[in-house]
């Protein structure tokens, strides 16, 4: 990656912090790269998925039990597995000792387990509970809690017009939509803040009023995510000028872009720093009000 290249991630940086906090409004986010439809559909992001050890404790996420100074959650007993998407950056750089297993997909960001698929019948975007077994999910030989994804790539928008982009989770995510001119992110960043299974819209979280407006052309696409116990599950769906929502198929996803639009990791590196000042952006307002 060459220094103007570099500038151009810093101005990207700079940008999404500006388009995220402006509420309000109609935002209209450029693509990465205009031009011509993809030659062939596209097969989906790319995955890497990790399982770590159920009972171990490693999560620096902070807990305060009471009137108690907060500390790390790992120092409680029953504070096991994953607790938050910074355990997620931590897994994915090869930092956490836990890891037991890891391997890869290109496909649709719609999976679950199990516990989820024989349990749970309805979400935003599908009216049938069942999808694909996460990958690093071994039904048969358990080890269907503990496990994180970090999906990368590009979605093609073939016709300009308002979005919307929605994630179903069970339990926590963060997530990054990167065009030319900036970006949205939005994030759950710990099951010890949420609500269980639940849906996000990029437009809400970040108070827009009239949604997105997109050209035609790829955005990049950074999502991380994690289940600690029970049930799992993510979808990425889309809602766009019909106005339906959809899970977002893999035609309209793509691993990587033969168009010559930045590397995927190049995205990922930019979407944790992105997701960081998300964070951060929402703690200080929450401290604020």
């Amino acid at each position: 990656m060459n220094i103007s290249y570099q500038q151009k991630l810093a101005a990207l940086v700079f940008a999404g912090l500006t388009l995220a906090t402006s509420a309000h409004a109609t935002p209209t986010l450029d693509p990465l790269l205009t031009g011509a439809a993809p030659s062939s559909a596209g097969s989906g992001l790319s995955g890497t998925w990790y399982k770590v050890e159920d009972q171990a404790r490693f999560s620096n996420y902070l807990w305060q039990e009471g009137t108690a100074p907060a500390t790390a959650i790992k120092n409680f007993s029953w504070g096991t597995g994953i607790w938050s998407v910074g355990d997620v950056a931590a897994i994915a750089s090869g930092q956490n000792p836990y890891v037991t297993a890891t391997t890869t997909s290109v496909s649709a960001v719609s999976f679950a387990n199990d516990i989820y698929n024989s349990t749970y019948s309805t979400s935003p975007w599908r009216v049938d509970g069942t999808r694909p077994v996460a990958p690093i999910v071994s039904v048969s030989g358990g080890g269907e809690e503990n496990y994180a994804a970090v999906f990368t790539g590009y979605i093609y928008v073939a016709i300009a017009g308002i979005y919307d982009f929605g994630i179903f989770s069970d339990d926590g995510f963060s997530f990054s939509l990167l065009g030319a001119n900036g970006s949205l992110q939005m994030s759950q960043d710990s099951v010890a803040n949420s609500t269980g299974r639940d849906y996000y819209s990029l437009a809400d979280e970040n108070g827009l009023t009239g949604s997105l407006s997109l050209g035609v052309g790829y955005y990049g696409i950074s999502l991380s995510y994690f289940n600690r116990l029970e049930a799992g599950v993510i979808d990425l769906g889309w809602t766009g000028p019909d106005g339906a929502w959809s899970v977002i198929g893999p035609e309209n996803l793509y691993a990587t872009d033969p168009t010559q639009v930045p590397e995927p990791a190049s995205l990922a590196l930019v979407a944790l720093g992105l997701a960081g000042i998300w964070s951060l952006r929402r703690k200080t307002t929450r401290a604020l009000a």
